[in-house]
């Protein structure tokens, strides 16, 4: 049962095509299965990795089995970090650096239960107090199938001036940070050397934020909060700010709701080990009940291409827009292929005008991050 009181039935190992689905019976089962998870004190072994957790529910150790690595260093993986958040102008907008000095462990854990054990998932649901008006409840999901940890969040925030962050401190090291932007990422230093790498304290990220060597990695994604800050090997994400200006009354007019996750990798960057894993978790599986099936509309083979969007062409033809992007950064030759109902495909740029003809199943070449709207007659 979720934070929402939703009865929520976890599956693993299954193919969902892009743009297309699966239909699942339920059968009833009498053979009980093994689980996944070996629970002895404050450590938890799964069978990709294996966590010690603190005393205050936050991850003390994580060692990955496939590299035979911990990397926490620094503070522990989920603890919960508060600032006096006062900026010399623009109350609502500005983050001043000296916020990095102020910020403190708020991670007093006030309750604590396992509300799920199961084959695919083990869920830990944490209440913090982090102030004397507010609250943090999470529900801490660690996957069996997954080096993931993923943190379903509810905020009750009723504090002004205040800067909540959460941590996720590795070993992992790197002159330069990946933060994902639209149709890409950015590149931003995890080093204080000058003027210019201090003035970058808090950056922009989407979906995910990434620190890799050559051969690992750590990743943090995110469903909705949009600040981040990496020093080092530290990777801190922002979650709520408290201003009051121009609103005097703030974010305190409910419970916030947040979704965000760490994802150590046994490989450097790339599509399958951060993009891939930021968006499944960013754009869920759509579920419903009884049987259905979906056709593609478009399909293409390299795993560093996505679709982004698919959506009616603006001129009301009897035509669809499909965009498409290149990821990695990565020159890429890649097949396209578009349901059987086509007639035609043209490149156009993105107002939207044609510019050129293509096979519907032929081959595409992207350049590095390059866009390519495609407008596909039915």
């Amino acid at each position: 049962t979720d934070l929402e009181g939703n009865s929520i039935l976890l599956v693993a190992g299954a193919e969902i095509p892009a743009f297309g689905s699966v239909t699942f019976n339920l059968v009833p089962e009498e053979k009980r299965f093994n689980c996944n998870f070996v629970r002895e004190g404050n450590r938890l072994s799964a069978p990709l990795y294996e966590v010690t957790f603190a005393d205050n529910g936050t991850i003390a150790e994580y060692f990955d089995k496939r590299a035979g690595r911990q990397i926490v260093n620094g503070e522990n993986y989920n603890t919960l970090l508060m600032a006096e958040d006062v900026p010399a102008s623009w109350d609502n907008w500005d983050v001043d650096a000296d916020y990095e000095l102020k910020f403190r462990n708020v991670s007093d854990l006030v309750e604590s239960e396992v509300v799920s054990v199961g084959r695919v998932a083990y869920i830990i649901r944490n209440k913090y107090q982090i102030s004397e008006k507010s609250t943090v409840t999470q529900d801490m999901i660690l996957f069996a199938h997954s080096a993931e940890i993923r943190f379903d969040t509810v905020m009750d925030w009723q504090d002004n001036h205040q800067f909540l962050k959460v941590a996720f401190d590795s070993d992992v090291f790197d002159d330069f940070a990946r933060h994902e932007i639209q149709f890409g990422y950015a590149k931003r230093p995890t080093t204080r050397n000058t003027s210019e790498e201090q003035a970058k304290f808090e950056v922009l990220n989407h979906k995910y934020s990434d620190i890799s060597e050559a051969r690992y990695g750590v990743a943090v994604l995110n469903d909705c909060k949009y600040g981040i800050s990496a020093n080092g090997g530290s990777l801190r994400l922002s979650l709520h700010k408290g201003g009051t200006r121009p609103d005097h009354q703030g974010d305190h007019d409910g419970l916030h709701r947040c979704v965000y996750s760490v994802l150590p990798h046994n490989t450097g960057f790339n599509s399958e080990s951060v993009i891939k894993p930021s968006y499944m978790l960013n754009i869920p599986v759509l579920q419903t009940m009884g049987e259905f099936s979906a056709d593609a509309l478009a399909a293409i083979e390299a795993d560093n291409c996505f679709i982004e969007a698919i959506k009616p062409c603006e001129d009301a033809g009897k035509a669809f827009i499909v965009r498409v992007y290149e990821a990695e950064g990565a020159y890429t030759k890649t097949r396209m292929s578009f349901t059987d109902k086509a007639k035609k495909a043209v490149i156009t740029n993105m107002l939207e005008e044609e510019l050129e003809e293509i096979a519907l199943d032929g081959v595409l070449t992207f350049r590095p991050f390059e866009i390519k709207t495609i407008k596909v007659y039915y």
